[in-house]
């Protein structure tokens, strides 16, 4: 037997082990075992089980990752042990090329090659099977799309059989060509020491582990492998990767349900951390790797140390003066010349620690202000008024009648916090000091109204109203860094019933942030209260957002008050004076969103029109014009100016409210527009002509989209001009639909919603 394949595994993981059992499937070569490391029962008769390589499965007590690798190390049989975690995959060439490499001896450190990525097993599987190119990789995710670079040739063996007789190319040489790797030994053997201490996808040799009578820290939660890789690295000569990265390494960015392990909370991790060096910088003989790995601690406390302990910083860290007499012992034990790889004011600080087991707490803030300062200048001066944020503003004193609004993202005036903020004009007048948040360039704001102040997003004014202003409604989020302060209340609107998956019910978030979230989790629990349009509004956060009911208000959407209203015809009729559209043409309102999959970069969307405008308005344009309203977050603009009066593109139009008003029939797609429109009780159409695509590749939706919507599915433009033509017979086919969608999603929308919000969130403070 060639390998040894190591896999610890908690229970609530059992279904990352089937997924990568069908990886192991792929391998081009099975001449491993694989050992999984599970207090559980696994079924290997079950056909999902059976494979041509054998798997066993082991116990372990206690119920560490330590005790759970050395339990499997027990009943390894192979000559080498490959290290591979339950949630990663390997790429299918990756023992096979390691197999051809003659320069693996028992004492060299072996390494598949490291490749971190966000990317779910499903891109990691789709990526494989769209190309047979052996050299190609997944389209991979992360923060900034990170490629590997210097990919080699993998020249094929028979190749040299075609060189010329008198090109001489020596078997060593050949076999680099044809399996490329990276190798380092004697003065350079400590070169990237931050890759070799990593125990993922590292092959090393069975025999040399139980010459050496090795063993993970069993007794540890967090850090089990500091004082094992160091002894293997102390009794090997060499260290060998792939140049191509074939083990893939996938990151949690669900660390609020299913955190990795550097991902649990854990006060006292710093304190683990320091035991687990201090165990392994003992063990180390050689003088060399002794200086290395003192270096490198020194390296991750000079990164990440500072952070955790500055008065700044929120982080919890158990018993600081246990912790820093910890920490002394531990610098006691480092080489002096390792001190000097660190920058100036980080070695003071350092030293300062060595002499004495005292917090030096001035140096420690000093020296985490200037790295915020240095990344100001860094970006030309951007970020300084988020320091002066930080630094300053959330030290002043609440403004108890204050309010700070902002309406996606300070793009307009629009939306329940417009109608919240117009109630309060209207009824409590003078008693609130308003403060809108708005980006340059917006046509229409609040400006110039009694007690309102406008404030630039991101501006000095912005940054001092949302550290002093008592009461924040916004309806997105809040930005990740916002200190949520005593005495303060926040009011999160949200902005529309969800039709699309959201946060913590979705798999894999493609175009945003890989942490998405953990910082939307943060972010959510900073809110004091929820709107909700709806029941099912209500069921959906509370596990898509894991946001509890009782802070969720039952009210309707406040930005829906206006369908209801008493005079609502006539102001549909100013509106369309306003937008210059003809009072004696009907109106066709196209509110299609964005897709995730369709974007330039994180946050940054596309849009491709599908909707055949020239056809409708040859067919309709004597009875019909077009309002298009595109998703706020697609960032193109349309070019509509080819279809003269017929279209009218008010993509950046504040209300889209009022949109909803002159419209007598709305074509959408899997926008939650929809939810709005229907109480106006007009006529609906979905344009889905990538319907099979996005329900089942991209998010998932949270209703049947065949049964309960109150309008038909329309997938080609023919579908579409022909329920126009004849809209009385869709209303008709759809009115017992329309009827349960309305007593579903709309039976709290009855024009009151605003008051409802109004008094349950300011409550005594419209009196006091």
């Amino acid at each position: 037997m060639k390998y040894s394949l190591i896999t610890p595994c908690k229970p609530a993981e059992y279904p990352q082990l089937l997924s990568l059992k069908h990886n192991l499937d792929r391998q081009n070569t099975h001449d491993f075992e694989w050992i999984i490391a599970l207090n559980g029962q696994i079924d290997f008769s079950q056909p999902a089980w059976q494979a041509d390589y054998t798997i066993q499965q082991v116990d372990h007590t206690p119920a560490t990752l330590g005790a759970a690798r050395n339990a499997a190390m027990a009943l390894a049989t192979g000559d080498w042990l490959v290290f591979v975690d339950s949630d990663d995959y390997l790429l299918p060439n990756a023992l096979a090329d390691l197999d051809a490499i003659d320069r693996l001896h028992p004492d060299v450190l072996g390494d598949l090659n490291q490749f971190p990525t966000y990317e779910p097993h499903s891109s990691f599987k789709n990526s494989l099977e769209q190309t047979n190119v052996h050299d190609s990789l997944p389209k991979w995710g992360g923060a900034k799309k990170r490629e590997p670079k210097n990919r080699s040739l993998n020249l094929p063996p028979e190749l040299f059989d075609q060189l010329p007789a008198q090109i001489d190319v020596d078997p060593e040489t050949a076999n680099w060509l044809s399996h490329r790797y990276f190798y380092i030994d004697g003065d350079q053997r400590w070169d990237l020491f931050n890759r070799q201490l990593k125990i993922a996808g590292k092959v090393i040799n069975r025999r040399l582990v139980e010459k050496h009578h090795l063993q993970f820290a069993e007794d540890r939660e967090l850090y089990p492998d500091f004082h094992f890789m160091t002894q293997v690295m102390s009794h090997t000569t060499g260290y060998l990767r792939l140049s191509e990265p074939s083990y893939i390494r996938v990151k949690h960015n669900d660390p609020i349900n299913q955190p990795a392990v550097h991902q649990l909370t854990a006060p006292d991790r710093w304190q683990q951390r320091i035991a687990a060096w201090q165990d392994a910088l003992a063990d180390l003989k050689d003088p060399a790797l002794h200086l290395a790995f003192g270096t490198y601690t020194l390296q991750r406390l000079h990164r990440f140390f500072y952070q955790a302990l500055a008065t700044s910083t929120p982080t919890e860290v158990d018993d600081v003066p246990a912790l820093i007499k910890q920490l002394h012992d531990y610098l006691q034990m480092v080489e002096p010349a390792a001190f000097k790889t660190v920058p100036h004011l980080s070695r003071r600080i350092l030293h300062k620690l060595r002499r004495r087991a005292q917090t030096p707490q001035t140096a420690i803030n000093v020296i985490v202000r200037l790295r915020q300062l240095n990344r100001v200048i860094h970006h030309h001066g951007r970020g300084v008024t988020r320091l002066a944020y930080g630094w300053w503003f959330t030290k002043m004193p609440v403004k108890p009648r204050t309010i700070l609004y902002e309406s996606f993202l300070g793009r307009n005036f629009s939306d329940s916090p417009k109608a919240i903020y117009n109630y309060l004009q209207a009824n409590y007048p003078g008693r609130f000091k308003h403060v809108w948040i708005m980006n340059p360039g917006v046509e229409e704001t609040p400006a110039g109204q009694p007690n309102t102040t406008v404030v630039k997003r991101f501006g000095w004014r912005y940054m001092y109203y949302l550290a002093t202003a008592k009461f924040q409604v916004i309806n997105m989020r809040q930005p990740k860094w916002f200190v949520k302060r005593p005495g303060t209340k926040f009011l999160a609107t949200w902005h529309g019933t969800p039709l699309k998956h959201l946060v913590f019910d979705m798999d894999n978030v493609a175009s945003a942030n890989p942490l998405y979230k953990e910082i939307f989790y943060e972010q959510s629990r900073q809110w004091d209260y929820l709107v909700t349009a709806n029941q099912f509004s209500v069921d959906v956060f509370e596990h898509a957002f894991m946001y509890p009911v009782k802070q969720m208000l039952p009210s309707g959407y406040p930005r829906n008050d206006i369908l209801s209203a008493p005079d609502r015809d006539e102001q549909a009729k100013q509106i369309k004076l306003k937008l210059g559209i003809p009072l004696d043409k009907k109106i066709i309102l196209y509110a299609p969103t964005w897709r995730d999959d369709d974007y330039y970069g994180v946050g940054d969307y596309k849009f491709t029109l599908k909707l055949d405008i020239d056809r409708l308005r040859r067919e309709l344009g004597d009875e019909y014009v077009l309002v298009l309203r595109t998703h706020y977050f697609i960032t193109e603009h349309l070019d509509t100016t080819g279809f003269g009066d017929f279209v009218y593109n008010e993509s950046s139009y504040d209300d889209i409210s009022e949109l909803y008003l002159i419209a007598d029939v709305l074509i959408t797609d899997y926008s939650s527009v929809f939810f709005d429109y229907a109480i106006l009780k007009r006529p609906i159409l979905y344009f889905v002509y990538d319907y099979e695509k996005y329900g089942s590749v991209l998010r998932g939706f949270y209703l049947n989209m065949e049964k309960d919507l109150p309008g038909p599915l329309l997938k080609t433009n023919d579908d579409v001009l022909a329920a126009l033509h004849d809209l009385p017979t869709v209303t008709k086919n759809y009115a017992a639909a329309y009827q349960r969608f309305s007593e579903r999603f709309n039976n709290w929308e009855d024009g009151h919603a605003t008051q409802r919000v109004v008094d349950a969130f300011f409550n005594e403070d419209l009196t006091n």
